[in-house]
């Protein structure tokens, strides 16, 4: 089960990432982590509009609880958005998603 990261401490760990996955529409900074897979996401609002922010995080949230299976199971996470991302559409979405899972492996 994934434990979604809440806590602005756990965030801030992500500064000293050693491994990095970087995407036309996602920069997905990860540590090592033997609690089990640890996910966080980030929006900033240079993505866009709080509306399609939020929709984007709903989005990401959905498809990470189907797909959960595929994450790595020693990694903390955090998934924040570049420019670009929140005008995809959910079949897009979802490419570009598995795409990313399939670089985290």
């Amino acid at each position: 089960m994934i434990r979604w990261i809440k806590a602005h401490q756990e965030y801030m760990e992500f500064s000293r990432a050693e491994k990095a996955i970087r995407t036309q529409f996602f920069y997905v900074p990860m540590l090592p982590d033997d609690s089990g897979p640890a996910l966080g996401i980030t929006i900033s609002k240079k993505v866009s509009n709080s509306v399609s922010r939020n929709r984007l995080k709903r989005r990401m949230r959905a498809w990470f609880r189907e797909h959960q299976q595929a994450l790595p199971r020693s990694k903390k996470m955090n998934i924040i958005a570049r420019r670009g991302a929140a005008g995809l559409s959910w079949q897009e979405l979802c490419e570009h998603l598995g795409e990313l899972v399939k670089c985290m492996v």
